[in-house]
């Protein structure tokens, strides 16, 4: 097992459909032309469980969260969540030192009334991993 090596597959494809892709949290700031500013909107947040010891496999959870401005139209993050799906769902992902397979269990809106400051969309993949 080396869960480093699936997430750093997982955060490589993620920043080719976003650029603010986190592991397990996003920042509160970056950084532009040298001043601090709020972490904008929609942004990306994701983390993997370990689900199944499944010899020669390994199984993962992969929750994929998309954050958007409450005052925001849900339209991006809609067409973000889309995007993302689009190239995960039912796609392998084949490297010299471990093959992944992705299966989306669900896909989940999240209001703002519980969040209070945020909409969020949760994608959540099933992922089967092999290592090499």
């Amino acid at each position: 097992m080396n869960t480093n090596a699936v997430v750093d597959e997982i955060l490589t494809y993620l920043v080719t459909k976003h650029s603010r892709a986190y592991r397990n949290s996003a920042p509160t700031t970056i950084t532009v032309n040298n001043v601090k500013i709020p972490t904008p909107f929609p942004y990306v947040v994701f983390r993997t469980e370990s689900a199944t010891n499944t010899i020669p496999s390994e199984d993962y959870y992969l929750n994929i969260d998309i954050y958007e401005d409450v005052t925001k139209s849900v339209r991006a993050m809609e067409d973000l969540a889309d995007l993302i799906d689009n190239g995960l769902n039912h796609t392998v992902i084949n490297t010299s030192i471990l093959n992944l397979h992705f299966e989306r269990e669900q896909r989940q809106y999240v209001t703002p009334q519980e969040l209070v400051s945020t909409h969020l969309i949760n994608l959540r993949y099933v992922v089967r991993a092999y290592f090499k």
